[in-house]
């Protein structure tokens, strides 16, 4: 089997999995997980005045900018050390396309699928399943 790899994220976290097995009954092992929870927590206002909604929109677009950053920086690890040589994403479409405007040239040609949705509370049972499903 060509080197896989299936990533499953949103804009805090993401579970990186190593695909093994075979195409019909493939296995699904972790590798590695991130988290940035800055992305998801929105501080708490000091008043209910539209600034400082702004100002907490944009602290948390940030945050998620800097994640989008460090996931697609360990891609480009991964790809290049031959971890992977294709590449599966399930995540939400926003957070699809703001991984989209990172990768670079090479990172994009290893993209097989993109899946649009949250799986990140899945367990890996029903992810091993739907992968099945998407990689046939």
């Amino acid at each position: 089997m060509i080197p896989t790899l299936f990533v499953v994220a949103d804009q805090g976290q993401a579970q990186l999995y190593k695909v093994g097995g075979t195409k019909l009954h493939p296995t699904l092992e972790v590798v590695d997980q991130l988290s940035h929870p800055e992305a998801r927590v929105r501080p708490e206002p000091h008043d209910s005045g539209a600034h400082h909604e702004i100002v907490r929109d944009s602290v948390a677009e940030e945050e998620e900018r800097r994640f989008v950053r460090e996931l697609v920086e360990r891609l480009e690890r991964g790809r290049s050390s031959g971890e992977f040589q294709r590449l599966y994403v399930a995540a939400p479409a926003n957070f699809v396309g703001r991984l989209r405007k990172h990768y670079g040239a090479s990172l994009a040609r290893a993209v097989e699928r993109e899946i649009i949705g949250d799986y990140t509370r899945h367990d890996e049972r029903t992810l091993l399943r739907r992968f099945a499903e998407w990689a046939n």
